[in-house]
């Protein structure tokens, strides 16, 4: 990786964990090496992008505009460079890739309807995250990938989006929350929150659309990458450690002990992802998901 990248990578973790060691961790690189590559940068751009105390971390003025104009960009070349050669299929068995909230209830549904009609094909169902399954549709070993997405995410040269379903998402929120009993909000009521996402940027497309939605309206979120998988991001939540975004589908099996309010200008796509021109077989299984609703 180029130094000047190198750093970047660095800026936008600490940017979004608000803490230099958690960042080390993250970027498996030592303290020193944080705190040099966020030197280096502010040298570089010079500006501070940090105020730092004994106690925390923020971002100046500068620092939120540097980190609004470089975190999808950095997160898409940072993902491009882990793709590895993968195993492809066959061409008679069709892979599919789904994260959670549509693996419970309308891949098993589309699945069996899907062997009812297409008895030349064979189906292979593989839970993944949203970035996992780009990686495996440039490797080959994802024929489709299922996934949530929003407004301003960015969809890499050489795939495509089929939507199936658009969904408001509701935001979780400890117990003791001034907001936890409340049934709606609007996303500017939520500028000051910590919000929890993904340690590994799994969930990548869902973040890019969510940092440009709160953009729009005007504050640059917090993030907390705490946890991986929407449970144990609930889990947070229900220790008073953040929010997190839930598709409204899950909330009513998702019993946490904590409020739920849905988001009034935030809604998510769900989309079929697919290299381009997908053969009859594989558009089948997307129109069996669109149909299954």
């Amino acid at each position: 990786m180029d130094p000047k990248l190198s750093w970047l990578a660095t800026f936008v973790a600490v940017a979004e964990d608000l803490h230099f060691g958690r960042a080390a961790a993250r970027l498996r690189l030592s303290p020193s090496a944080v705190s040099r590559h966020i030197r280096l940068l502010e040298d570089a751009l010079h500006a501070p992008l940090f105020q730092r105390t004994s106690r925390s971390v923020i971002l100046t003025p500068e620092g939120r505009r540097v980190y609004g104009a470089i975190a999808v960009p950095v997160a898409t070349i940072e993902e491009a460079l882990r793709r590895r050669p993968g195993d492809r299929s066959d061409g008679r068995t069709i892979s599919v890739a789904y994260v959670s909230t549509p693996g419970e209830r309308m891949i098993p549904r589309a699945a069996a309807l899907f062997g009812a009609d297409q008895r030349d094909y064979e189906l292979r169902l593989l839970p993944a995250s949203s970035s996992e399954q780009r990686t495996g549709l440039f490797e080959g070993w994802v024929d489709i990938g299922v996934q949530w997405t929003l407004p301003g995410a960015s969809v890499p040269a050489g795939l495509e989006h089929t939507p199936i379903r658009d969904e408001p998402l509701t935001v979780a929120l400890p117990p003791r929350h001034p907001y936890a009993a409340s049934a709606e909000l609007r996303l500017i009521d939520l500028a000051g929150e910590e919000w929890l996402m993904a340690v590994d940027s799994s969930d990548l497309p869902l973040r890019q659309g969510f940092i440009a939605a709160c953009q729009r309206v005007g504050f640059l979120p917090r993030i907390r990458s705490e946890a991986t998988g929407i449970k144990a991001q609930l889990s947070l939540v229900a220790a008073g450690q953040g929010v997190c975004l839930v598709p409204t589908a899950m909330r009513d099996s998702l019993d946490f002990g904590i409020g739920y309010a849905r988001v009034r200008d935030l809604n998510a796509s769900m989309v079929a992802v697919t290299r381009p021109a997908p053969n009859r077989a594989m558009l089948r299984f997307i129109e069996l998901l669109r149909l299954g609703d």
